[in-house]
């Protein structure tokens, strides 16, 4: 599950971001909703591990102004807001893949004290 996708393609026109998995799992990531599931020190507490980031202060017409790869495992991005501290696992990604066939959007859940995103 820690694979890296075969593909990412950031759309700003769409403001999504298209992550190919594999060639029959293709899932579409909502910039809203990435930067609603970043778990960094600014976004997640890191004692409680409880949600830090109002998702009403993301803006509507959020972009992504860069991206990188961080080793063979994650990728960061940069966001119109400013943020750029998140790093995102493949792991991560996988967990909270928004396509119907991995059960869909769903909210900021904590993670547990273990596990890293």
């Amino acid at each position: 599950m820690n694979s890296p996708p075969l593909d990412l393609k950031a759309r700003n026109s769409s403001c999504d971001l298209v992550i190919t998995w594999a060639p029959d799992h293709q899932a579409v990531f909502p910039y809203r909703y990435l930067r609603e599931q970043c778990y960094c020190a600014n976004c997640v507490d890191e004692w409680t591990r409880q949600p830090r980031l109002d998702p009403d202060s993301i803006p509507a017409d959020l972009t992504l102004t860069d991206m990188k790869l961080v080793g063979h495992y994650a990728v960061q991005f940069n966001w119109s807001d400013g943020h750029n501290t998140g790093i995102y696992s493949w792991t991560h990604l996988r967990r909270i893949c928004p396509c119907p066939a991995c059960g869909g959007p769903r909210p900021l859940q904590p993670l547990p004290a273990e596990n890293s995103p």
